[in-house]
């Protein structure tokens, strides 16, 4: 049933080939590093939504992951032929190998159950695309196939307290129907692969950025513009021209591989302020557009910043699955008349306990009344308070008072009423600030959203010792602060320059 494996052959290759044809090579030939597909925290949370998807199925066998691969090869083989129902089965057919989550004997059709555990919310291409490999090592290893199931999460759950709920928490899908209908675009794109895998065995693949048929669609994100465009690396900054995507590639094709090549016959207004920008050096200001956006801006304003978790296994009462809970948040106060700033800050440390009422009550009282709120993308902040008032009512009128006062300040740099070279098309404020200020979050222990996410998350699941315990709270403090600390060196330098201008 099993050949002997020569190069293994993975599903994690498979889809990658489907992103990017250059990439499934780089990656086979060690010419670059496999990309890491791990997200921050997720890994923290998995174990217990394995073992809630596994309860489901009491009688199961069970690969143990301190098997060698080869004993967990035989030992699948083993079960298999005694129709076995195993989770974590690995499977093997000549140079393809692959891991299903479980394999599920039905004994009423003689046949084999797909199973995949994901912890989301919805289906994507890539879990049609696994179902496919598998099914494919699994056929050639003369498995009779007869349906695919998937476990994922219930977004609309709401979380009782005390402990999940699978039956509520769980949700289970046949997508055999789903799976049928795409056959004839699965079997195409299987096709494809193994001609290529074929073709290019023991060969030495000659890597193109316009040539594959499947390519990256920014040299941005490629992993070695060195081999896809070699001697053109510098060319991608002409992706760096906000919403050109694939023309930006067609540019490339043409010849077009910097700011001054591309004619302004090609280019949006957007796009041209930045050609500009980055031809001059200079930042573009849009003078009359933003003495209308800050018209009715408070003279006492505030910068506020929250951080928080999305956990996917919800932690408090009446939470749902990936929806943000604050634990801290940054609060700069700027007296304009006065030229005074006042730092108020809030973290959670009894980390036993949902954050999400003290949190609140605390901003609350340091919160000003009727002051200009600014935020970057101020629907994030928004959003928290409004989800926090609805689970307690007595911030409700909190809420009502406050809405109205928040100002968006990414939304100038989204739209390009401020626009510096430094920023290289991008409008988040990890880009931003070094550019019109001394300040970055370079210097910083924790850099961005997603790392304090999972920092404090590592917090509540007890995955550190009390002396780091101590420092992560003072860096995700630090991180908080110079969010909010950012947006009023920006809010300032907006003010100078419509004084200066």
């Amino acid at each position: 049933m099993f050949d002997q494996p020569v190069t293994p052959v993975t599903k994690s290759q498979f889809l990658q080939y489907l992103r990017c044809n250059n990439a499934f090579h780089l990656v086979k030939e060690g010419i670059v590093p496999k990309p890491s597909s791990s997200s921050y925290g997720g890994y923290l949370e998995w174990g217990d939504f394995l073992q809630l998807c596994r309860n489901q199925f009491p009688t199961s066998a069970t690969i143990d992951k301190t098997m060698d691969r080869e004993e967990s090869f035989l030992k699948t083989k083993e079960w298999i032929l005694e129709k076995k129902s195993i989770f974590h089965a690995h499977l093997r057919y000549k140079h393809f190998v692959s891991t299903v989550e479980y394999l599920e004997y039905d004994p009423e059709r003689d046949g084999w159950i797909l199973w995949d555990f994901r912890p989301i919310g919805s289906i994507k291409q890539d879990i049609l695309r696994s179902f496919y490999f598998h099914k494919q090592v699994a056929e050639g290893m003369s498995l009779n196939i007869v349906g695919y199931k998937l476990i994922r999460i219930q977004t609309k759950y709401l979380f009782p307290g005390d402990s999940i709920t699978p039956e509520d928490y769980l949700l289970t899908e046949d997508i055999t129907p789903r799976m049928e209908s795409e056959a004839g675009t699965r079997e195409e794109e299987w096709k494809q692969f193994q001609e290529e895998v074929e073709r290019t065995n023991e060969q030495t693949v000659r890597f193109s950025f316009l040539d594959s048929k499947r390519s990256c669609r920014s040299l941005k994100t490629c992993l070695s513009p060195s081999h896809c465009a070699e001697g053109k690396e510098n060319a991608k900054e002409i992706f760096d021209f906000r919403d050109s995507s694939e023309l930006a590639k067609q540019w490339f094709a043409l010849g077009y591989h910097s700011y001054e090549t591309v004619p302004d016959s090609e280019l949006t207004p957007i796009q041209k302020i930045q050609k500009q920008a980055h031809l001059t050096g200079k930042t573009y200001f849009d003078r009359n557009t933003f003495e209308n956006y800050l018209t009715n801006v408070t003279k006492t304003v505030a910068f506020l910043d929250f951080e928080s978790i999305n956990p996917y296994i919800p932690l408090y009462p009446n939470t749902r699955p990936f929806q943000h809970i604050p634990y801290l948040y940054s609060l700069h106060i700027w007296d304009t008349e006065n030229d005074t700033l006042t730092h108020k800050t809030y973290l959670h440390e009894d980390l036993g306990t949902d954050p999400r009422f003290p949190v609140l009550a605390q901003l609350q009282k340091d919160l000003p009344e009727g002051i200009t709120i600014f935020s970057f993308s101020d629907f994030f902040e928004k959003l928290i308070i409004q989800e926090t008032a609805a689970a307690f009512p007595e911030f409700l009128e909190f809420w009502e008072r406050v809405k109205s006062l928040f100002i968006d300040l990414a939304m100038p740099f989204k739209k390009l009423w401020i626009y510096h070279p430094g920023q290289n098309g991008k409008a988040s404020l990890k880009e931003i600030l070094p550019c019109f200020s001394t300040e970055s979050h370079g210097g910083l222990s924790i850099r961005e959203g997603q790392d304090a996410n999972y920092q404090y998350l590592r917090l509540i699941k007890k995955q550190v010792t009390a002396e780091e315990k101590k420092r992560v709270l003072e860096d995700l403090k630090a991180y908080c602060k110079l969010d909010s600390y950012g947006l009023f060196l920006i809010y300032r330098m907006l003010l100078e320059r419509l004084s200066v201008i």
